[in-house]
């Protein structure tokens, strides 16, 4: 069985209507796609680099496998579970985390932020206390956990983050620009739990979205190209070099 399934996945948002908008006579603005007809199979146990320049669809398509979007055509399964099923099952199938910190409650602790939406993924009691705990010693952040998220460094956040689309013990992990904003030594430091703790040791799943072209050489063996929401290219980095170049023009 894959682990990802995408078929025909197109999706389309109408813009929000702002208050300037109806001053200017603009009731109604025009549809924006944001995927046109992807397609995508990806193995178990695949490490699958996905990149594009800003505005190609990527975090939406990751957010139509984590099933937080709905595609308006097409489908998405995960380990034969759909996308659209909104249940515990699929939940702890597909883990999503994403770099960006607003995904954080900052008042809260490291703790109180995984303990609140491990209750999401129906955990509770006991149950709930020793998955955050695992999940805190697996991204080495037990000792700062009872700290406000506020004053985390970036790197801590971007573990946090990490810890919280592990909470499921999900089979498929969707990362969004993991590494972005960090140093070069805690970027490593991430890469490397990813290859030997996740890929490795938990025959996991993943999907890697990134800007960093040397994580696409060097970490990525397969690398999917988005551009204006169509797939341009699938494969190792040499294969797509021509498709690489034409996107980002390098």
């Amino acid at each position: 069985m894959n682990a990802i399934v995408a078929s025909d996945v197109h999706k389309t948002f109408r813009p929000t209507t702002t208050w300037g908008d109806l001053l200017r006579g603009d009731w109604r603005k025009a549809e924006v796609t944001a995927l046109a007809g992807v397609d995508l199979t990806v193995g178990q146990g695949e490490l699958v680099g996905l990149a594009g320049p800003n505005g190609a669809g990527k975090s939406t398509f990751l957010r139509s496998v984590a099933g937080l979007l709905l595609p308006t055509q097409g489908s998405v399964h995960v380990c034969g579970l759909s996308s659209q099923r909104d249940d515990l099952e699929f939940k702890r199938t597909v883990g999503y985390a994403v770099g960006d910190e607003r995904s954080h409650f900052w008042r809260l602790t490291g703790r109180q932020n995984l303990e609140f939406f491990a209750t999401l993924h129906g955990y509770q009691g006991a149950e709930l206390a020793d998955r955050v705990a695992w999940v805190l010693d697996a991204v080495d952040l037990t000792a700062p956990a009872d700290r406000a998220v506020r004053v985390f460094s970036t790197g801590m956040r971007q573990r946090l983050a990490l810890a919280r689309g592990l909470l499921g013990r999900p089979r498929v992990l969707l990362l969004d620009e993991p590494t972005r904003g960090l140093d070069p030594r805690n970027a490593r430091r991430v890469r490397r739990f990813v290859r030997e703790e996740l890929l490795e040791a938990q025959k996991m799943t993943v999907i890697y979205a990134t800007h960093n072209v040397t994580e696409m050489q060097d970490f990525c063996p397969r690398l999917v190209l988005l551009d204006q929401g169509k797939l341009v290219g699938d494969g190792a980095f040499d294969d797509v070099a021509d498709a690489f170049e034409s996107v980002f023009g390098a």
